[in-house]
């Protein structure tokens, strides 16, 4: 009971707050804005008000689905699905993504201070108003991810079967929408359909526990987002997204893990070796058996994200495609598509546990 109140206290640090905000350009009265939510410790404000407090104007556009900033020569794009600010055919790095909270489009400090700074021409004055948020952050988010790393390791499972239980997030959910494809299909939707074929699969094929995050359009604490990961018999985490660019001929899936293990050895020396940890080697299987079905794989990166927790358990996070590109977002939508994933992932997760269970019956 102990820990379980441990973990609700801080599950109630992470959730998002709302708060206050003074902006204004240089040498101007700051504007107070007060529809502000704290996710992690970032402030995320409505860009419509940010961008009349700095006088600037733009617009929602839903064919591009992109939001369209103009500046005095060109228009900017920011996007929900897109790490980039795109100004006429040039591509700026962003810190944060913009985010859809509750039904309005919302950019970070990082945004307002560095790159709305100069599309505005001025220097842009920001305050964040609510100290104990903007205070503890780092603290607050190390200790999220001991506890990470606490609750995502692998239990050790002398006898049975190699993977006794399989926990899927569907990213997203409620007004989280995720990436929003021109069509209006949502990234939410995918997710579901995807985790919800898949779950049926596995049952049916290996009949173990499938815990799902979420079996509906609703919105997940960062307490329910975990609880499937964290039970005792769950072997396998894997997190289902889709992805969105600015150019529309990107496509494919991609595999995201966390970043691996660098050992040095032996002492003394510069050569180190690379531990290839659990989550990796699945998602090489993951990534075989994708291709083998004809879908096209990107690529397995390396990424810090808190959302892949830390500690040793399998973790994939598998963005499934682009709903900015159009025929891969007719193929998403499709039900026999859907179900061609679901196939391969089954067969990758299948010849996972066979190498696994190989390469543990070589050490005995």
């Amino acid at each position: 009971m102990r820990f379980v109140f441990i973990l609700c206290s801080l599950v109630v640090l992470w959730q998002p707050a709302f708060a206050a905000v003074d902006i204004a350009l240089k040498g101007k009265d700051p504007v107070r804005l007060e529809d502000v939510y704290q996710q992690q410790g970032t402030p995320y404000v409505a860009v419509e008000d940010v961008l009349h407090v700095v006088g600037l104007k733009g617009h929602w556009d839903s064919i591009r689905h992109t939001f369209r900033i103009k500046t005095k020569s060109s228009w900017a794009e920011i996007s929900p699905g897109s790490d980039y600010l795109k100004i006429g055919d040039e591509y700026y790095p962003l810190k944060d993504r913009p985010r859809f909270i509750d039904g309005r489009l919302r950019v970070t400090d990082s945004f307002i201070l560095n790159q709305l700074s100069q599309l505005a021409g001025r220097s842009i004055y920001f305050r964040n108003l609510d100290p104990i948020t903007d205070t503890a952050p780092s603290e607050s988010t190390n200790v999220l991810e001991k506890l990470f790393a606490f609750l995502l390791n692998k239990k050790s499972n002398a006898n049975g079967p190699l993977i006794h239980a399989v926990a899927i997030d569907p990213g997203h959910g409620g007004l989280d929408t995720g990436v929003i494809a021109p069509s209006g299909y949502k990234e939410k939707q995918l997710n579901l359909a995807i985790a919800e074929k898949l779950a049926k699969q596995l049952k049916m094929k290996l009949g173990i526990p499938i815990y799902l995050s979420r079996d509906g359009d609703y919105e997940l604490t960062m307490e329910q987002r975990l609880e499937p990961a964290t039970r005792e018999d769950v072997d396998l985490w894997l997190l289902l997204h889709a992805q969105s660019s600015f150019s529309p001929e990107l496509h494919g899936v991609s595999l995201f893990v966390r970043p691996e293990e660098v050992v040095q050895e032996p002492a003394g020396t510069e050569e180190v070796e690379i531990v290839e940890s659990d989550s990796l080697l699945l998602a090489k299987q993951l990534a075989i058996a994708l291709r083998d079905s004809d879908i096209e794989v990107r690529g397995i990166y390396p990424s810090a994200r808190l959302s892949l927790g830390r500690g040793n358990l399998p973790t994939v996070q598998i963005e499934l495609g682009f709903l900015s590109n159009p025929s891969e977002l007719e193929q998403l939508q499709s039900s026999e598509y859907q179900q061609q994933i679901v196939q391969a992932l089954y067969a990758g997760i299948r010849q996972y546990a066979k190498q696994s269970k190989e390469n543990t019956d070589g050490t005995n």
